[in-house]
């Protein structure tokens, strides 16, 4: 068992289960959860830190929520889930309503509704001698720096990073989100934001895999064949399977084997949070 922290959003998401798929003119019908609209655990720090907590390690998230009754409820809900919330900051404001549009593939929409330029408030500075095993930066809170310079373990961090500038081990980021200039030669964007000790870049490309860069060699791993129910949350529940694998000493191929395991593991939930998945923490293969 080990301690983790994930610093991010935590939220309520609200699921609408589509009876068709998304596009212009379609007139399609849904189903929400509980027949309600009712919330759901989400938020990309609230995913990480379930899938870590479900495979038996001790974690605390770090973000910032509205102090409201929806506010409230995230926190419940984390805090039943297991989350160490002590270092969740309360903000002035109103929760932010999302929406969870699922096509019948699995795929879905994220839509957050009236926006309002949220300035992320700034974290708790870490104590004198805390710290932690592995640490996930899934959004760039203010002070994110300063907990990924007291973690005495891998530090792994969301592409793209903001205004997150470092130190970190591993850049995780979608090929959808990156320019062409990132995609040219991801390592050295990478350390272009982060600085010189990062050690891989991990560009993810859902079903067809994923590619982790170095500088000097690239490693490909296939995901495993997965039934797609509801894609929310696989992209940070392959993250924490690759920071949980990397922390238990595993070389990066077979990290990301986890990573894709875990994120395939995912796809399959009807959640966002996997509150209900068994995510198996890593065990070197026998020799």
């Amino acid at each position: 068992m080990a301690d983790f922290l994930v610093i991010g959003a935590l939220a309520l998401d609200r699921p609408i289960q589509l009876n068709g798929p998304l596009e212009s003119g379609a007139r399609l019908l849904g189903r929400t959860l509980d027949g309600a609209l009712a919330p759901r655990l989400g938020g990309g720090a609230a995913n990480a830190a379930v899938a870590l907590a479900r495979s038996g390690h001790r974690v605390a998230v770090c973000g910032s929520v509205a102090r409201d009754h929806d506010g409230d409820a995230c926190l419940a809900m984390a805090r039943k889930a297991g989350l160490d919330i002590t270092r969740v900051v309360r903000r002035a404001g109103t929760s932010r309503t999302t929406l969870i549009l699922i096509e019948p593939g699995g795929e879905r929409v994220v839509l957050g509704l009236d926006p309002d330029h949220l300035t992320l408030p700034p974290l708790p500075a870490p104590q004198p001698g805390e710290t932690f095993a592995g640490l996930y930066v899934r959004a760039p809170f203010p002070g994110a720096e300063a907990w990924a310079a007291a973690c005495r373990g891998t530090v792994l961090a969301h592409w793209p990073t903001g205004a997150f500038a470092g130190p970190c081990d591993i850049l995780v980021a979608s090929v959808d989100d990156c320019d062409p200039a990132t995609l040219a030669d991801p390592f050295a964007a990478g350390r272009a934001q982060v600085g010189e000790r990062l050690k891989w870049m991990v560009l993810t490309s859902g079903s067809r895999g994923v590619t982790a860069h170095d500088g000097r060699r690239s490693v490909v791993v296939r995901p495993p064949p997965a039934r797609a129910v509801d894609t929310t949350g696989a992209g940070d529940c392959f993250a924490a399977g690759l920071l949980e694998a990397l922390t238990a000493g595993a070389e990066m191929e077979p990290a990301l084997a986890q990573a894709c395991a875990w994120g395939a593991l995912a796809v399959g939930l009807e959640a966002s949070a996997p509150l209900d998945g068994v995510f198996r923490a890593f065990r070197p293969a026998e020799p």
